[in-house]
């Protein structure tokens, strides 16, 4: 890995370092942690010109959000490694890639025995975002740092919430992994992912 390993001691569990390490060894890339987004937990960028294999995962995610997000993009630096554009991004030898890295972690102490189980039913056939799991998503979240946000997949259909602490908007209909909701003050219609971080407003639903 070329950015200093020590940072990771911050943000995974500590039970899960000398795996980790022995796996970015062999396959270095550079790390990014970015601050909190609303649209993905992290990603992998293939290298470029002079530009190294990138991964980056989201700051603000609990020490076992961010090691399964970081296994994930991690999985998807294997498989570039070998097929390059040659296979779907989250096709079989992705899925295999990850099942097979995740089950080196869960044959460690690393996870809560329940998480564990919730995860061991999501290898199984392992989604593209780990936000279609809602069985997954709420197991982890019960190691979130308290706050007053919620999922937006959380609320109803037609309720009112605000994102980013400014703009308001109405929930739609749901779009694959994004919600159609549509903005009150410019009636436009945004698509916003399920997993984005929004606010009730004092009023539940308003008229569309």
């Amino acid at each position: 890995m070329i950015a200093s390993f020590e940072i990771l001691k911050n943000y995974v569990p500590q039970e899960s370092l000398h795996t980790l390490e022995k796996w970015f060894n062999q396959r270095p890339f550079e790390l990014r942690i970015p601050k909190k987004r609303t649209t993905k937990f992290g990603d992998f960028r293939a290298s470029t010109n002079d530009l190294p294999n990138r991964i980056s995962v989201n700051s603000n995610l609990n020490k076992y959000a961010f090691l399964i997000t970081l296994t994930h993009e991690f999985a998807h630096l294997l498989v570039w490694l070998q097929h390059k554009h040659k296979v779907k991004a989250h096709g079989l030898e992705w899925k295999t890639e990850f099942t097979t890295l995740m089950n080196v972690l869960l044959s460690k102490e690393i996870f809560p025995e329940h998480l564990k189980i919730v995860l061991q039913k999501h290898l199984k056939n392992p989604p593209a975002s780990s936000a279609r799991d809602i069985n997954l998503i709420n197991e982890l979240k019960k190691y979130d740092e308290p706050t007053t946000t919620i999922q937006l997949i959380e609320i109803p259909e037609g309720t009112t919430f605000v994102l980013n602490n400014k703009r308001i908007f109405i929930k739609g209909k749901k779009r694959r992994t994004r919600y159609l909701c549509k903005e009150i003050t410019s009636k436009k219609e945004y698509l916003i992912h399920g997993v984005a971080e929004v606010e009730l407003t004092d009023t539940n639903t308003v008229d569309n």
